[in-house]
């Protein structure tokens, strides 16, 4: 019992390492622009650190209630992956953001990941379809949701 105990704990730890680690490797993601719960999108360079820029996303729930379970911010040098497992409230609005590395300000994006959206992919992946996806995907979904 306290063997399998050990080793649940232990992959509980990979896998929450991993999806707080940063990607040194560009990753195409779509770019969600003309998301209509992204209300704000604040790209600045920071000050003296030439590469480094500060990425803002307000994100509001105006019409429903929005449960996100995970919000990627990428640039052309870096991904970040947060995960957030959180509902906003309808009228209530949540920021994300990171201080990110790119060669550009014009390169970093996001992807937002809506709680319908993973646990689609996760029942997908059960079902042995995967497309559109990646296990290390659907294994961040699976322990930011609380599935196992």
């Amino acid at each position: 019992m306290i063997k399998i105990l050990g080793i649940s704990l232990l992959v509980a730890l990979v896998i929450l390492a991993n999806t707080s680690l940063h990607s040194d490797a560009a990753v195409t993601y779509e770019k969600q622009e003309d998301s209509k719960y992204v209300k704000d999108r604040i790209v600045e360079p920071l000050k003296g650190k030439s590469g480094w820029w500060k990425y803002i996303l307000r994100v509001c729930a105006d019409d429903h209630s929005l449960g996100i379970t995970e919000v990627v911010l990428s640039s052309d040098i870096e991904t970040i992956y947060q995960g957030v497992n959180k509902v906003i409230p309808k009228g209530d609005c949540s920021v994300y953001g990171a201080v990110m590395k790119a060669k550009n300000g014009n390169t970093l994006g996001y992807k937002i990941t809506q709680n319908h959206e993973a646990t689609q992919k996760i029942i997908d992946s059960r079902q042995g379809k995967i497309t559109g996806s990646s296990w290390s995907e659907i294994g961040r979904y699976k322990f930011i949701l609380g599935y196992f």
